[in-house]
């Protein structure tokens, strides 16, 4: 199996739009979005991407319109989302984070904006960092494939 995950992309267009223009041709399973994608505009941008999970962050705002986008392009979307055996979630409940590490194989994560990679166990929890680049000045997302994590700067 093999996906890419980003998270905290925070309507910056120009992160998004380099971001999209770095992971558009790998050949993944389905990538996932561990929240704080912002708005309805910023969420329009990831288009080209067909087979995404994006679980809801703390500053994203109209949860509603981001749910029917991400309907309408055939994508998964909520508080968590589950994809396979991975728990999708932003990270902002530090006992809900502990319970999806128990219960799941992999949790993708975000909110610190801080990349990591933590295998505790038979659970590997990925934050592939922020995208948008605001709070750490890196602009990173995470490529797993077959149990190995690759933090890749963008």
């Amino acid at each position: 199996m093999k996906f890419i995950a980003f998270s905290d992309t925070h309507d910056s267009i120009a992160a998004i739009d380099d971001l999209i223009s770095e992971i558009k041709n790998e050949k993944v399973d389905f990538f996932v979005h561990a929240g704080d994608v912002i708005s309805p505009f910023a969420l329009k941008r990831f288009s080209e991407i067909e087979k995404l999970y994006i679980a809801f962050g703390n500053n994203d705002g109209d949860r509603n319109k981001l749910t029917e986008i991400a309907l309408g392009m055939g994508w998964v979307a909520g508080e968590v989302v589950f994809a396979e055996d991975i728990a999708v979630y932003h990270g902002t409940n530090p006992d809900l984070l502990k319970i999806l590490e128990k219960k799941c194989n992999i949790v993708v994560t975000g909110h610190t904006h801080e990349a990591r990679v933590v295998r505790d166990g038979s659970t590997l929890v990925i934050n592939p960092g922020e995208s948008c680049g605001y709070l750490t000045g890196k602009r990173s997302y995470a490529i797993y494939e077959d149990g190995e994590v690759n933090i890749m700067e963008f």
